[in-house]
């Protein structure tokens, strides 16, 4: 399902070396969100900010690698803007081998509000141990969001 996904974005979209059918790259502008809406964690409010931060560069880091979709420093230039509002850190539970923990368990979650153009959604990922899980699930969700809004708005030009 995921290497479907994968192709009909490099199909529709292109990847920023080469413009398939006069089609350039998505755009994307992540930033933190300088104030958090509504923090679910005890953490003061330079945690929270530094935690909202850290899930910027995980993201970025995720999106990376994902064809078809190139990161700007200029929200100006994006076609599609990802603010991160909130990263958690929750614990999962004692350990699997008599209540002993052997390494931390925890479960991320990281929370983007998405806009492009008028469109506009929550996105939330959550992923075991560090952040890098959950922005790797945050990632897949938000280029399944791009191809079913922006593909059937923007056809394919050469068929």
């Amino acid at each position: 399902m995921t290497a479907i996904v994968v192709l009909a974005v490099c199909t529709l979209l292109g990847t920023p070396q080469a413009n398939n059918f006069g089609k350039e790259a998505v755009r994307i502008y992540i930033f933190a969100t300088e104030t958090a809406a509504g923090a679910s964690t005890d953490a003061t409010p330079d945690e929270a900010l530094q935690a909202r931060q850290a899930a910027v560069r995980e993201l970025k880091d995720a999106l990376r690698r994902k064809a078809g979709l190139s990161l700007v420093e200029d929200r100006a230039q994006a076609d599609v803007v990802v603010e991160v509002t909130d990263r958690e850190t929750q614990d999962a539970g004692e350990g699997g081998f008599g209540g002993v923990k052997l390494t931390p368990l925890a479960n991320t979650i990281i929370r983007t509000h998405v806009t492009s153009g008028t469109d506009q959604t929550d996105i939330k990922g959550m992923g075991q141990g560090t952040g890098d899980r959950a922005a790797k699930d945050v990632a897949e969700r938000l280029l399944r969001w791009i191809v079913r809004n922006r593909v059937d708005r923007q056809p394919a030009k050469g068929f």
